[in-house]
């Protein structure tokens, strides 16, 4: 474990779920003293500026935003600066707030630190920002085998209140399959299809529909909205706890990553973290040290099956394995699991 005692660390980072608060608990009880600022606007903000720099193609739209925000920092920084710059996606981000970050807010002995909280392709500098820091790393498999910037591989992590071996077990199991996320079309569609295709199973598939964004959808795209499932839908956001108590009451958990995205998700991580057994579709949890077909059911060609059942009314393609799979003991490695705790994601960013 790397001396974070009475380190002044400068970290800017989206403001994502209970997370921020997570890592500040973890960096505290170190004696670290972290400071965290957002790396973009809140989100309404956002789209609008980003939806302007598209249409006039304006390459430093959000230059007032880097250049408040350098401020902010310089301005509320400690005395003698500090120890480290951690970065986490720095979706919009200029190199000038980095390079004068770097040179007026870092000591001349401190270290810059870059984490790629999302794939390359899902980023507006598409990764290149990493070439600014000392230390670069990517939760994305396939980033980190591709980029010729000499990225390194760290997952992301489960936090304590995931943590199985802290959790006392359920003397019944309340679902066979849970699966709570952001509402997406390609979700919604594929929750409906394991419905329809499993009613002999205890599911519990729910997806958050922001308000904003659900009025936004109705006038452009009506169609996707109309006569929502609300057993599916949500309008209330859900609370980590809540999510917690849904996966520690379920024997697995399916998770359904964005069609392309490469890396794993937070809630793959939690249901490692949780020892539950996970049902996903994406293709690459087969890279990792953890995966065993015991534990991990991996999906594919969920769009072709979907088009199918729609077309045929025959969604057999989407039943999920009964109690062959589901009540067979789950494989345990203690070893391999702790790899992956916020804790030890903390070691591995800040010993580089």
């Amino acid at each position: 474990m790397n001396d974070l005692r009475d380190k002044n660390i400068l970290i800017i980072m989206p403001q994502f779920y209970s997370y921020q608060s997570k890592m500040r608990e973890d960096l505290e009880a170190r004696g670290a003293h972290p400071h965290f600022y957002n790396e973009e606007p809140e989100k309404t903000k956002f789209l609008i500026l980003k939806n302007l720099g598209d249409l006039l193609h304006d390459k430093h739209i959000f230059d007032g935003f880097n250049k408040k925000l350098k401020n902010q920092i310089l301005s509320e920084m400690p005395e003698d600066g500090y120890d480290y710059l951690l970065v986490i996606r720095g979706n919009v981000l200029s190199e000038q707030t980095i390079h004068e970050l770097k040179n007026k807010a870092l000591k001349s002995s401190g270290k810059s630190i870059y984490y790629a909280w999302d794939s390359f392709e899902n980023m507006r500098h598409k990764g290149e920002i990493g070439r600014l820091f000392d230390w670069r790393g990517t939760f994305d498999s396939v980033d980190a085998k591709e980029s010729k910037l000499g990225y390194e591989l760290l997952p992301l992590f489960y936090s304590d209140e995931f943590d199985g071996a802290k959790l006392e077990a359920p003397t019944e199991y309340k679902y066979d399959y849970i699966s709570v996320s952001a509402f997406f079309p390609f979700r919604y569609r594929y929750f409906k299809a394991f419905k329809k295709a499993n009613p002999d199973k205890k599911m519990c598939l729910k997806l958050y529909l922001n308000p904003s964004v659900y009025r936004g959808k109705k006038i452009k795209d009506p169609k996707l909205v109309k006569n929502l499932d609300m057993d599916i839908i949500s309008f209330e956001p859900f609370k980590p706890e809540e999510i917690r108590e849904m996966c520690r009451n379920s024997k697995a958990i399916l998770d359904l990553a964005h069609e392309q995205q490469q890396g794993l998700t937070m809630r793959t991580m939690e249901t490692l973290g949780i020892k539950r057994k996970l049902v996903t579709n994406n293709i690459y949890l087969r890279d990792y040290e953890f995966y065993n077909e015991t534990n991990d059911l991996i999906l594919t060609d969920l769009a072709a099956k979907a088009d199918k059942a729609e077309q045929t009314g025959d969604y057999s393609e989407f039943i999920l394995p009964g109690g062959e799979w589901l009540d067979k003991p789950y494989l345990e490695n203690e070893g391999v699991r702790q790899k992956y705790s916020i804790h030890s994601w903390i070691d591995n960013l800040f010993i580089n």
